[in-house]
């Protein structure tokens, strides 16, 4: 299996065969009926470039693996039952937990599945040696990241910035960020427009940059130092999320476990937590006497 291959060499690879390889692993359906020219454009890498990577994967050239892709593509089982909103409220419930069950199952399965500790590795790195944080995230993004703020400002000892909500909103504190800062972030379909503007910021200024996001289909794909992907399939509308909380909450623990400093900060934080209810419920018990 073509993919399987791709998949697998992949952590191996140069970066801008990774590039490539990514690309494909997100958009296989399109990549194998697009012509080398079509390709080399939207990617910004040269057609020898892709022959090269096809020759590495064991092909003649770009043609030959491209013809493998397409009867891979045509013969392959759709990964996910898309199921349409009228048909599944007309199942069963017993049938309908069932399948929105198994559509979070695989999410999550694929998202973890395609994890590399060199990632977490690097992006752990620039935190630890980052002068300050940044967290950007736009609509329901948000809410995820105010949990990393939270974590971050719990276990690191340093400024923490919220960028989200408008340009208005956000740009004071943005305009601030350095080379010395890193920045996280998070979007996913539909792309929110402000998330060009931070990652173009975020670049400019020699930042590092890591993506949470769905595929290379990301408009700011690209720009990032790391990405992270989150597999976001739904059997509706609506994104799922599971594959991005698991991805935090691995990455949290990694991060408290690579640090010396982390459980004590913590333990600092809940020691501040209880006596403040401590002072709380004492005054509570002052007012009622």
């Amino acid at each position: 299996m073509i993919l399987g291959k791709i998949k697998e060499t992949l952590p191996r690879m140069s970066p801008n065969f990774r590039k490539i390889a990514s690309f494909i692993l997100d958009n296989d359906n399109n990549v194998a009926f697009t012509s080398i020219y079509s390709l080399s454009e939207t990617l910004g890498i040269s057609t020898a470039t892709l022959v090269r990577f096809a020759k590495s994967l064991g092909y003649k050239g770009y043609q030959s693996f491209k013809k493998d892709l397409q009867e891979e593509i045509q013969h392959r089982l759709q990964p996910y039952d898309k199921v349409s909103l009228s048909k599944l409220g007309s199942l069963p419930e017993e049938k309908r937990l069932q399948k929105l069950i198994q559509n979070e199952y695989n999410n999550l399965r694929s998202t973890l599945n395609n994890l590399l500790l060199r990632d977490f590795e690097t992006i752990i790195g620039a935190v630890q040696s980052a002068r300050r944080i940044f967290i950007a995230g736009f609509g329901i993004t948000r809410h995820f990241a105010q949990i990393l703020q939270t974590t971050f400002l719990a276990s690191q000892g340093k400024d923490v910035f919220l960028i989200t909500g408008s340009v208005s909103d956000y740009s004071p504190q943005l305009k601030s960020f350095s080379a010395d800062d890193i920045m996280f972030l998070m979007t996913f379909p539909p792309y929110s427009a402000e998330v060009k503007h931070v990652a173009s910021v975020a670049k400019e200024r020699g930042g590092f940059l890591c993506l949470f996001t769905d595929s290379a289909s990301c408009p700011v794909y690209s720009k990032a130092d790391v990405v992270i992907k989150c597999t976001t399939n739904s059997l509706l509308m609506s994104n799922s999320f599971v594959g991005l909380v698991s991805v935090i909450h691995v990455f949290i623990h990694m991060l408290l476990l690579s640090s010396e400093n982390g459980g004590k900060s913590i333990r600092n934080g809940l020691e501040m937590e209880k006596m403040g209810y401590s002072i709380i419920a004492d005054a509570g018990e002052q007012s009622c006497s």
